[in-house]
C-alpha cells in the first residue's frame, strides 16, 4: 500500500508477507513539472519461495516531466533460499529532471545461501538513453557467487543519479569493492559488492556526498 508521510515523501507499506512466489506487481509514477517526491520502505523487502514457487516480479515505471525531482531509496530486498526474485525500474526523464535511485539486494538471512535475484535497470533522459543495466545474483548457483561473479559477496547495490553528474571514484577494502563512474549522458552509477553492511554504508556515504555537492 502507499502511504503518504510527509508533504513530498511516500512510503510502500506490506500489508502481508511477501514478496512469494508467483507475485506480480507494478507501480506507476508520474511527476509533473517541478513536483518532488521521495519514495521509500517500511522495512526491508523479504522475498520468499512461496507454496507455488515461480519468480516475484516487481515493475516500477517512471515519468518526470521537466524540472521533477525523484529519490527512490527503499530498503534493501532480501531474497531468502530457494526465492526467485525480479525487479525492473524503468525511468523516462524530461529535460532539467533529476532521478535519484538506490537498490540494495541481499542474498539471504543470516545463516542462508540466499536465492536467485535479477535487478533490471533503464533510464533515459530527453529520449536518449542513458543506461541500460541488468545484474544476477545466485547463492545457490557456484558459477555467478563464485570468482567470475559475484565473488562470495552477499550484497550489491546500486546508486544511479540520472540527469546530473558528479566525479568518477572507486576503491577496494575488507568485505567491499565499489566504483563510481560518469555515464555517456547527464548521469552518474555507483556499484558495490560486499558484506551487507558494507554495501548499506557505501550507498549512505555517497548519498551525503551526493546531498553535500549540491
Amino acid at each position: 500500500m502507499l502511504r503518504r508521510t510527509g508533504r513530498e515523501r511516500v512510503h510502500l507499506v506490506q500489508v502481508g508477507g511477501g514478496p512469494l512466489g508467483g507475485d506480480v506487481l507494478r507501480l506507476d509514477l508520474d511527476l509533473g513539472p517541478g513536483e518532488r517526491l521521495e519514495l521509500r520502505t517500511a522495512a526491508a523487502t523479504v522475498v520468499q519461495p512461496g507454496r507455488e514457487g515461480g519468480t516475484a516480479r516487481f515493475a516500477v515505471h517512471a515519468r518526470l516531466d521537466e524540472g521533477a525531482v525523484l529519490d527512490w531509496r527503499p530498503e534493501p530486498t532480501v531474497v531468502t533460499d530457494g526465492a526467485d526474485w525480479w525487479a525492473s525500474l524503468d525511468l523516462h526523464l524530461a529535460p532539467g529532471a533529476v532521478a535519484t535511485v538506490t537498490e540494495q539486494l541481499v542474498l539471504g538471512r543470516a545463516g542462508q545461501r540466499g536465492g536467485r535475484a535479477r535487478s533490471d535497470l533503464a533510464a533515459a533522459v530527453d529520449g536518449r538513453a542513458l543506461l541500460v543495466s541488468s545484474s544476477r545474483l545466485d547463492g545457490a548457483d557456484p558459477v555467478v557467487s563464485g570468482p567470475g561473479g559475484s565473488g562470495g559477496a552477499r550484497s550489491a547495490g546500486t546508486l544511479l543519479v540520472a540527469g546530473r553528474r558528479i566525479g568518477e571514484d572507486g576503491g577496494e577494502e575488507s568485505g567491499l569493492r565499489w566504483a563510481r563512474t560518469a555515464l555517456d549522458g547527464p548521469g552518474t552509477l555507483t556499484t558495490a559488492v560486499g558484506s551487507a553492511g558494507a554495501v548499506t554504508r557505501l550507498l549512505a556515504a555517497e548519498r551525503a556526498q551526493l546531498a553535500g555537492s549540491t
